[in-house]
């Protein structure tokens, strides 16, 4: 490719940009993105309408996961040259994985306008579009995708993502299938299968594409959090805490994590953990609706109706909870931790099983209970979407 200077630059200066250009761009050719990236950049201090290099210093930022540098360098080209598609696109897969789906939205779709049939705007639209759960928005985009790509594991597991949920089961499992014939570690088409196997209570297929999931990408929460969810529906209470605990120690602040973990816990029969775990999700999200359902789940479990009955009428919102409820809590806290340890003692001595409660069992509870009160009903945690990122960015 020619390098791309502004008209009015020239002379043996522009020579000079123009083989650093160049030569920037085989050092990316051959893998060496930072050397590549440390050119354009030079370039771009030189001379600041050599728009090619700016738009390539925002791609490399881009696949770097700098994306805040490459929203800005990309919305610079964008805005010299509107007709820059490549630099429109890219900037939307940034904004994609920024999770600004809006803009990135408008982006892909101004592409799309000027380009129906553009590889990267119909993945990064298609995406946007099944995160916001519109799949049959999305499908007619898949489509086209895997028209353009038919032996992409890419596309086929997008198109799977988006026939499924409209009811083309049979044909979304094939796809995923057929995605992994073509790249068995696709972490995407493993999880996508899992799930969807899972939806059809298929748990043996789905923990063993999501074990595999695991394994390809160990650094991932969804699938960790997707093979927990399938253990926890088999009721392998042992094995969904570890995976809900894997998953947890990647990201310490996801309130998801230490809801599931809450949810394992209490249906294994341990309510102190249980009530420990949804207090730590709602401490880390105060206005999750989710968390607090967990831990008025756990409460009620316990036996702790009147405080499960102010935990959910705070309509998840944790300040909205009286002092006095948290008192209780940390009393009925202290309790259940201290008839755990002394059933772990007892089972030490007489060498029975040192499990927890009974999960239906409310004789731990603290004394303030209200037992006439029904307990409030579980919002189970369905297993999410894989995510999917963008795989076609635009590289002219």
């Amino acid at each position: 490719m020619s390098s791309s200077l502004p008209p009015s630059f020239d002379g043996p200066a522009a020579a000079g940009l123009s083989r650093a250009l160049n030569d920037a761009m085989a050092r990316e050719s051959a893998g060496d993105l930072d050397a590549a990236l440390r050119i354009y950049l030079d370039i771009v201090n030189q001379e600041p309408q050599a728009h090619e290099a700016r738009y390539r210093a925002g791609t490399a930022l881009l696949r770097r996961g700098d994306l805040d540098e490459a929203v800005t360098l990309l919305r610079q080209v964008v805005f010299s040259c509107p007709d820059h598609l490549a630099a429109r696109a890219n900037l939307g897969n940034a904004l994609l994985l920024m999770d600004r789906l809006e803009p990135a939205r408008d982006a892909f779709l101004a592409v799309l306008k000027a380009e129906p049939d553009n590889r990267n705007a119909l993945y990064g639209l298609a995406t946007i579009l099944l995160r916001l759960d519109e799949p049959r928005e999305a499908a007619p985009l898949t489509r086209r995708l895997l028209q353009a790509l038919p032996n992409s594991a890419a596309a086929l597991t997008l198109d799977a993502d988006a026939q499924g949920p409209i009811g083309q089961v049979a044909a979304a499992i094939a796809q995923y299938r057929q995605a992994l014939r073509i790249d068995p570690g696709y972490v995407p088409a493993l999880s996508g299968l899992a799930t969807i196997l899972f939806r059809q209570s298929r748990f043996d297929e789905a923990e063993d594409y999501a074990r595999q999931a695991a394994l390809v990408h160990p650094t991932d929460l969804a699938p960790l959090s997707l093979l927990g969810t399938i253990l926890l529906a088999r009721e392998d209470w042992p094995g969904a805490i570890e995976a809900f605990t894997a998953a947890q120690e990647l990201d310490a602040t996801d309130a998801t994590s230490s809801i599931n973990l809450s949810n394992a816990h209490r249906r294994s029969g341990n309510l102190a953990s249980a009530l420990h775990h949804a207090r730590a999700a709602w401490d880390l999200a105060p206005s999750s609706k989710a968390a607090a359902n967990a831990l008025g789940t756990a409460l009620a479990a316990a036996g702790a109706g009147t405080q499960a009955r102010a935990v959910l009428m705070a309509q998840g919102e944790r300040d909205q909870l009286a002092l006095k409820v948290w008192q209780d809590l940390d009393a009925l806290g202290r309790h259940l931790e201290k008839a755990a340890a002394e059933a772990q003692a007892e089972a030490a001595q007489t060498g029975a099983p040192g499990n927890a409660q009974d999960p239906e069992r409310t004789d731990a509870a603290a004394p303030e209970t209200a037992a006439d009160e029904a307990p409030p009903q579980e919002d189970p945690q369905a297993p999410g979407e894989p995510d999917t990122l963008p795989l076609f960015p635009e590289d002219r």
